[in-house]
């Protein structure tokens, strides 16, 4: 089967990113699929995988023994629907052959797409709720998951599942460990926790982490915030908004959760130095018409963030605040800022209709020039070629401030600057 993905995927020398087999930086744009394995017929998952390829995904976020997510869940997992169960006997330490062979069909479909799996082995509720698993059938289930797909070059591991580990520590360690033991450490491994909380409060110093994951859920307005924090940690690690806000999901208190609210998720993300992803209400809970979801606002508004931020050296921008005189705003209309380290380009997110006056000293040549693009559309609009105060004559930068604006009709915007050499 001919493999699109140049897997497995690894972390950056200086651990700020995802680089793929060659070493060249690998853009995570996640979507959850969380019953894909569990759920999904191979028709439904080779439609889905297809779709989220085209749509610009590259990351597909899914559990292999599910049992229909948290607040719903069986005190068992269900069967595929093949009617096949995940374990035999229920006992994870004796994982059904004929199961993994749709998860094995799955894995190599999704290659050829060029995407990459992030597999949760278990949802959690399976280790906090009902106690299935212990650290030795977790440390079993694990090797055996590893040795099985140690030459998939499309795997990454997510430990967890929707749930702190408090209490269970023993549990997830042996699971992780169980894992890099099979697979003798070709495929990275993370941490899914549950609604506002981070993978590095509890694993930060775990020789098996390789990268965090952050839930906001519910607290969107948080995202900025939470993936700075995470991003400042030593050691440095990359950074994944693993689970935001749906879109068109129901039970938010700050709903309802429209595009807008989804494209800052992911602009947040991006200008606080991480990465995301998405997420579709009706999809992931497999509800009456969700095929027809595929191609809502949102995912597609998510392959539009994903060509501007990847339209840069994305893998070396520095967060940068700074960049504001004005107008920075805070929570849910907070603007954000990052910039290259050699000061040849700077992107701004204006996450509403808003005006902000930028320092254009940051950018290191005499002229650089300003264009507007919509996050929504992509539509773009020329806003010039301006003084930096750079390069003037001085001995020191001539300030130069510049007022920016959200154009009409524009519920948000991105402004990039590059240098005019």
């Amino acid at each position: 089967m001919n493999q699109l993905v140049n897997g497995p995927i690894h972390v950056s020398t200086n651990g700020r990113y995802l680089v793929d087999a060659s070493g060249a930086p690998f853009f995570w744009l996640g979507d959850t699929a969380w019953p894909l394995y569990a759920q999904y017929t191979r028709i439904d998952a080779e439609n889905y995988l297809a779709n989220r390829a085209n749509r610009g995904f590259t990351v597909i976020q899914g559990v292999l023994s599910w049992g229909g997510g948290t607040g719903f869940e069986g005190r068992n997992p269900g069967p595929n629907a093949a009617g096949d169960l995940p374990w035999l006997n229920q006992n994870p330490a004796t994982p059904n052959d004929v199961y993994f062979q749709h998860v094995d069909h799955i894995a190599h479909v999704a290659a050829t797409h060029g995407l990459i799996l992030a597999m949760l082995p278990t949802w959690g509720y399976y280790v906090n709720d009902v106690g299935t698993f212990t650290p030795e059938n977790a440390h079993i289930y694990g090797e055996w998951l590893g040795r099985r797909y140690k030459a998939q070059p499309n795997i990454i591991w997510v430990n967890g599942g929707d749930r702190l580990p408090t209490g269970h520590e023993e549990t997830y360690h042996a699971l992780a460990r169980g894992l890099r033991s099979g697979d003798d450490g070709a495929h990275l491994i993370t941490y899914h926790p549950c609604g506002w909380t981070h993978s590095s409060q509890y694993f930060h110093q775990s020789d098996w982490l390789d990268f965090n994951m952050i839930q906001t859920w519910t607290e969107w307005a948080k995202v900025y915030p939470a993936v700075a924090y995470d991003f400042a940690l030593l050691p440095t690690r990359p950074v994944i908004l693993a689970e935001g806000a749906y879109e068109n999901g129901p039970e938010y208190p700050q709903g309802p959760i429209t595009p807008l609210i989804v494209r800052r998720q992911a602009w947040w993300a991006y200008m606080a130095g991480g990465y995301s992803t998405y997420g579709q209400n009706e999809m992931w809970r497999m509800q009456s018409g969700w095929v027809s979801t595929y191609d809502t606002p949102a995912a597609i508004h998510m392959g539009i963030y994903k060509d501007i931020a990847t339209s840069r050296d994305w893998w070396e921008r520095v967060p940068d605040q700074g960049m504001f005189a004005s107008g920075v705003s805070s929570e849910r209309t907070l603007n954000a800022a990052v910039r290259s380290p050699q000061g040849d380009w700077a992107m701004i997110y204006l996450s509403s209709q808003c005006h902000v006056q930028i320092h254009m000293d940051k950018l290191q040549t005499r002229h650089a020039q300003i264009t507007l693009v919509n996050p929504a559309t992509g539509e773009k609009v020329d806003g010039g070629i301006h003084e930096t105060g750079n390069l003037s004559g001085s001995q020191f930068p001539q300030a130069r401030l510049r007022w920016l604006s959200t154009p009409s009709f524009w519920e948000d915007a991105i402004v990039l600057i590059d240098a005019v050499m």
